[in-house]
């Protein structure tokens, strides 16, 4: 219900559970007042961006986040914030899935070539920061009471909004509109030919040569009055010509499949992976990074690859094992979509990827990529190469990466003198891994009260010495003692995550066929 909110669009969804815990009932959320709730602090979790930049991730304290989201969500447009400017908003989320809508890009890629056909140029630009730089009194909220729901899950902050979970997302929309309005009313005043929409806060003006400078300096200005500015590193032009040939990945895509199908045909080539080799060579093509990691990992996620390639009747020789290997360390997330069909070849044998996995783990753990150590440790773990993974236990507590140390909690895995310097982490910025330090540590559940008061209760608590404000402990201390008691993790056990992607990926071929079919009536 609630995992695909706490974190929208990220691959960590499928690796921590939130909905199998003991929540305060709902209707006890309107008796919790906002004065009552205390800052939190959300831990840091890193994923990578491009090349070797990261973004980070605050992933909120799931409490304060479940109180904020059931008294945000009947909002208007909680669940579609496209309608908040269907002229204009590219964004399009699908909660039961926790990610974009399936299509849309497809879509508004055709109408972008339709509008390159009528306007001389497409001029993209960016904000910058912009989660960082929205302050919370611009976001229309009632009152100090309504700020607090949001500034209680970044410990008090009003400058900013954390990224990754749904709340936030939905709140950035609703700015963006406004943004958006103000736009839309300077082209008007100034008879300005063109046509915009935006994706988050990538903005899509279609114009003509002559009006590039106007635009840009409306946009400039819009941003100015939001305390916002434009991102010049990340400004664009393009013409129909460059559009078409930057955006190809769809093209691969069929070709790749095809070429694919005619090879399952012909006698010289029946039983070999050739979608391997495919998409090395039409990687090899693409010189933007992010645009190669996309089509490689979108493959993966196809109902091509999924259902339809019968893996059982194919074999890995051993340029198809280097090939792959090479995918992967070019784009380690397509182990959450290739691991279990790839135990499905015959005659499968892990052990001739033992040494790829062993060094490139290693590696991973020296990198600030939390998701790709989850992505090495998920594939390692599918495999069987458990020895290597527990062998690795000296370094995983400096990589700060808590869902990674709670998985080597929860298998017993580390060293007594590893379990002292996690005892000794007690700043409330580590209350994921406390969490289940205290699950998997007898000692501390034996004094549950004061494990959880030392590890887990926000610290904001225990700075107010009015007596009206002790039920904020309350509140903390019944949420986990409840929890802990009934052994609820926070993560999935890795069985379970490798089911929650197969129903993640059925789910999306589901809306695919609706897509298609709505599409060709």
């Amino acid at each position: 219900m609630y995992n695909y909110y706490y974190n929208f669009k990220n691959t960590v969804r499928h690796f921590i559970d939130i909905d199998s815990l003991y929540y305060p009932s709902q209707s006890m959320d309107n008796s919790i007042a906002a004065k009552k709730l205390t800052w939190t602090k959300p831990f840091k979790y890193m994923i990578n961006k491009e090349g070797d930049g990261f973004r980070t991730l605050k992933i909120p304290n799931i409490l304060s986040y479940i109180i904020s989201q059931r008294h945000f969500e009947s909002c208007d447009n909680f669940e579609n914030p496209n309608l908040m400017d269907m002229d204009h908003k590219r964004l399009e989320v699908m909660t039961l899935t926790g990610e974009f809508k399936i299509g849309s890009f497809d879509k508004w890629l055709e109408s972008d070539f339709e509008k390159l056909c009528v306007y001389d140029v497409l001029i993209k630009l960016d904000i910058k920061e912009f989660y960082g730089r929205i302050y919370t009194h611009y976001l229309g909220l009632t009152g100090d009471a309504e700020d607090r729901y949001l500034t209680t899950l970044n410990n008090g902050a009003t400058n900013g909004l954390i990224m990754g979970n749904y709340l936030s997302l939905f709140f950035a929309e609703k700015h963006l509109a406004k943004i958006s309005e103000d736009i839309k009313k300077q082209i008007i005043e100034k008879n300005i030919n063109c046509e915009y929409n935006y994706f988050s806060d990538d903005f899509y003006f279609f114009c003509n040569r002559g009006d590039k400078n106007e635009i840009v300096s409306i946009f400039d200005k819009v941003l100015d009055k939001y305390d916002l500015e434009r991102n010049i590193d990340k400004s664009n032009e393009w013409d129909y010509l460059s559009y078409n040939n930057y955006y190809v990945i769809s093209r691969f895509w069929k070709k790749l499949i095809a070429k694919c199908n005619t090879a399952r045909k012909a006698e010289d080539t029946p039983n070999k992976l050739v979608f391997i080799n495919q998409l090395l060579y039409r990687a090899s093509r693409l010189k933007d990074h992010r645009q190669k990691k996309v089509f490689i990992c979108g493959f993966f996620k196809t109902k091509y690859f999924r259902q339809k390639l019968e893996l059982r009747k194919y074999s890995l020789r051993e340029y198809d094992i280097h090939q792959l290997c090479f995918l992967i360390r070019e784009v380690p997330e397509i182990l959450l979509y290739c691991v279990d069909k790839l135990r499905e070849i015959d005659k499968f044998d892990a052990t001739k990827f033992k040494k790829f996995f062993a060094i490139r783990y290693k590696e991973a753990l020296k990198k600030p990529f939390h998701d790709e150590q989850l992505y090495y440790f998920y594939g390692m773990y599918s495999l069987g190469f458990l020895d290597e993974l527990q062998g690795c236990s000296e370094g995983i507590i400096k990589t700060g990466n808590q869902i990674l140390i709670s998985y080597y909690l929860s298998f017993g895995w580390f060293k007594e003198e590893d379990i002292i310097s996690l005892k000794n982490m007690d700043e409330e910025d580590y209350w994921f891994q406390n969490y289940h330090l205290i699950l998997y540590c007898e000692d501390l559940r034996n004094n549950l009260d004061a494990s959880i008061k030392k590890y887990l209760i926000p610290k904001k608590v225990y700075e107010y010495n009015n007596p009206e404000l002790t039920d904020r402990e309350a509140l903390f201390l019944d949420f986990y003692t409840n929890n802990l008691i009934q052994q609820k993790n926070l993560i999935r056990d890795v069985d379970s995550v490798e089911q929650e992607i197969r129903n993640y990926l059925e789910l999306r071929f589901e809306f695919e066929e609706k897509m298609y079919e709505e599409k060709s009536v």
